[in-house]
C-alpha cells in the first residue's frame, strides 16, 4: 500500500500511529465487551463502556491519519471500526417514527430535585417551567425521578398534588412511607398498584410499578426506576477536563472519581439483577422508564436486553441523542424500554436544558390479548 520509500521521520511517525492504533484497537475491544461483563466480578471494562463514543472517535482520528499516510497499519484501525458496529447500533439509531393515531404518550423526567443546572433558578420557577414542558408536550403517563419539595412552605406531598393539577393529570402513584428515591408516576388514566409482596409493589429506592388502564387504547404496565448515579460533582468534572489540574490532584480528585465509579458501576450490577428478577411474571404490555444512569455499552443495558426488554430509541429513535444534560457530553442513560407487546411509534428527546436530564419521551401503542399477572392479584 505505500507508495514510496519513507524517511526516519516519516517511518516513525507510521509507527507511533500504529502503536496508537493497536491501543484503540484493545480500547475498543474492552468496550464492546463490557455489557457481557458482571461489574461485581470485573470491574476495569466498566471504564471502557462508559467512554464508547471518544474511544471510537479515536480510531476514527487514527484511522483517517494512517490513510493520509497510506500506510499498509490501516488494517488496525479498520479492525477496531468494525469491532465498534455492535456498539454504534446500540448508540445509534437510524429509526424513523412510525405514524399511527391511537397512540399512548409517555414521558421520563429526572427533574434533579428541582435544582436547575444554571444554580440560580428558584426551585419553584424551575418547577413551574417544568410544569409548562410538560403541558405542553402532554403526555398521557408522566415518570419522575428525583421529585421534591419545589413550592416554598409546601410539603413535597402537597407539591406532587400541586403538580399533578397543574400539570394537567389526575391519578399519582409514589410511596408515601418508604425511602422511594423520589420515584412518581402521574397519568391521565386510571393507576392500579401492583402487588405488595413484589419489590416493586413495596416502592423500594431503586423502582416502583403499576398497571394503567388506557380505556379503548388498552391495558398496560408501567415501571419508574432510578438506579444509583456516579454521584460526581461538577466540581470533580472540572477537575477530570482539565489535564493540569487533574495532575496536581490526581492523588485527591482522581482516586475518589476512581471509587465513585467503582462502586456505581457494582451497586448499579445488583440494582438491575433484583429489580428483573424480583418482577412479577405479568402476561400484558410493559412499559419501563427511568434514569438507569449507564450507556448502551453497560452490564445494566444488556440484563435490561435479555430480560426481554426493547430500547425503544434504537427503533423509533434517530441519531445519538445523549439524554444527560450536565457536564459529560454523549451519554444516554435514560430510556423507555418495552416488552414484545409495547409497538413503539415515535421517540424524542427533547432539548430543554434545566435539569441535568433530559426529558425523554415515547408513543407507542399496546398489543395484548390478556392482561393478567401470573401468581399475582391486581
Amino acid at each position: 500500500m505505500e507508495r514510496r520509500e519513507r524517511g526516519f521521520f516519516g517511518k516513525l511517525l507510521v509507527f507511533i500511529l500504529a502503536l496508537l492504533a493497536f491501543i484503540g484497537l484493545i480500547a475498543m475491544a474492552l468496550s464492546v465487551v463490557n455489557p457481557y461483563i458482571d461489574p461485581k466480578r470485573y470491574i476495569w471494562t466498566s471504564f471502557f463502556g462508559l467512554a464508547f463514543w471518544e474511544i471510537f472517535a479515536f480510531n476514527l482520528l487514527i484511522f483517517f491519519a494512517l490513510l493520509l499516510l497510506w500506510s499498509r497499519k490501516i488494517w488496525i484501525s479498520i479492525i477496531a471500526l468494525l469491532i465498534a458496529i455492535p456498539g454504534v447500533r446500540k448508540s445509534y439509531s437510524f429509526g424513523s417514527r412510525v405514524d399511527e393515531d391511537n397512540f399512548i404518550r409517555v414521558m421520563s423526567y429526572n427533574v434533579h430535585n428541582f435544582n436547575h443546572i444554571d444554580g440560580q433558578t428558584e426551585k419553584e420557577d424551575f418547577g413551574y417551567q417544568v410544569i409548562n414542558k410538560v403541558r405542553e408536550q402532554n403526555p398521557d403517563v408522566l415518570c419522575c425521578q428525583e421529585f421534591d419539595a419545589y413550592e416554598k412552605g409546601v410539603s413535597r406531598v402537597k407539591g406532587i398534588e400541586n403538580f399533578s393539577q397543574s400539570a394537567g393529570f389526575q391519578y399519582i402513584y409514589y410511596n408515601k412511607k418508604r425511602n422511594y428515591g423520589g420515584n412518581v408516576i402521574f397519568s391521565k388514566y386510571p393507576l392500579e398498584q401492583i402487588s405488595e409482596d413484589t419489590e416493586l409493589g413495596k416502592g423500594i429506592t431503586s423502582g416502583i410499578m403499576v398497571s394503567v388502564d388506557a380505556g379503548s387504547k388498552g391495558r398496560f404496565y408501567v415501571a419508574n426506576m432510578h438506579l444509583v448515579s456516579y454521584q460526581i460533582t461538577d466540581g470533580e468534572i472540572d477537575v477530570l477536563t482539565n489535564s493540569q489540574e487533574l495532575r496536581n490532584q490526581f492523588d485527591t480528585i482522581g482516586m475518589s472519581v476512581a471509587r465513585k465509579l467503582k462502586y456505581a458501576f457494582e451497586r448499579r450490577s445488583e440494582e438491575v439483577s433484583m429489580l428483573l428478577e424480583t418482577m412479577p411474571q405479568f402476561d400484558g404490555p410493559i412499559v419501563v422508564c427511568g434514569d438507569f444512569n449507564d450507556t448502551p455499552m453497560s452490564f445494566t443495558y444488556k440484563q435490561m436486553q435479555k430480560s426481554g426488554f426493547v430500547d425503544s430509541f434504537t427503533k423509533v429513535g434517530h441519531g445519538i441523542k445523549p439524554t444527560y444534560a450536565g457536564k459529560l457530553p454523549l451519554m444516554r442513560i435514560d430510556y423507555i424500554w418495552g416488552n414484545n407487546q409495547v409497538k413503539p411509534l415515535n421517540f424524542k428527546r427533547i432539548r430543554y436544558k434545566a435539569s441535568d436530564h433530559y426529558p425523554v419521551m415515547l408513543d407507542f401503542s399496546v398489543q395484548t390479548h390478556r392482561f393478567e399477572a401470573k401468581g399475582q392479584n391486581n
